[in-house]
């Protein structure tokens, strides 16, 4: 049997730009949902029908929730970083790359970030420390206890992978980084403080709560060109094969 071959051409930049459309488009209407939320006076309903779409829209698009359509994003996003990181392993694998167990493990960490972003791990993790004090605001959310205990970890575990990248290579992995910790942990800091003092129903929280997810987005959707960016840099082209049988050689 004759195999048909087809090949799938991807532009990093193209397919980056694509990601942020559609994550400014989930920003957007996320804001407006809360926008209806928060200023109920400003607008007028009316009938049931006009309240459960209305509810609907700002429970689905709301990126602060789980379970709904950004979460849904955010997952893929980090599912594909996730499936590029296993390539790019398995090819560092064949020719038996000295960094290539830091591929996998890399891989990995993106597979478990996208297994946490469906089912939420990491605020059960909060149960542990709630008896942590709250630093004047600071550890309001204590998952990011944990959290940061964890960070330095990576960062000691990935630090001689990070130094044998090229000079280009290690800038856009540093930044995509920095943006997706600064929104994910750093975020979570501010806000936590802000809600401890303050309260969540507000449209300032809300906004902090939207540029926490915005430079989550925007750190994976780098770490995604970078490694798409990478790949076309190292590798001529990825194919998929398996053990031909005797079925497979007839014409």
């Amino acid at each position: 049997m004759n195999q048909s071959r087809h090949v799938i051409k991807i532009k990093p930049g193209r397919f980056a730009l694509t990601l942020i459309a559609t994550a400014v488009v989930l920003i957007l209407l996320s804001l407006i949902g809360q926008y209806f939320r928060l200023f109920p006076d400003t607008y007028s309903i009316k009938g049931p029908t006009q309240e459960f779409f209305l509810d609907l829209f700002i429970e689905k698009f709301f990126v602060n929730s789980e379970l709904n359509i950004p979460t849904y994003f955010n997952t893929a996003i980090l599912a594909i970083a996730a499936v590029l990181s296993f390539f790019i392993a398995s090819a560092k694998h064949a020719v038996k790359d000295k960094f290539r167990f830091g591929w996998s493990f890399l891989a990995l960490v993106f597979l478990y970030l996208s297994m946490d972003e469906a089912v939420v791990i990491h605020e059960k993790f909060s149960a542990l420390f709630k008896d942590a004090p709250d630093v004047g605001g600071w550890l309001h959310y204590k998952w990011v206890i944990p959290a940061m205990a964890i960070l330095v970890i990576l960062g000691l575990v990935f630090l001689r992978f990070f130094l044998h990248l090229d000079n280009r290579f290690k800038g856009l992995f540093l930044g995509s980084a920095m943006l997706y910790v600064l929104g994910a942990l750093g975020g979570e800091l501010f806000s936590g403080r802000y809600a401890n003092t303050f309260g969540t129903k507000n449209f300032t929280y809300s906004a902090m709560t939207h540029g926490e997810e915005g430079l989550e987005y925007l750190g994976i959707i780098l770490m995604i060109f970078t490694l798409l960016t990478y790949m076309k840099v190292n590798f001529s082209e990825i194919s998929f094969s398996g053990e031909e049988t005797p079925q497979d050689t007839k014409e």
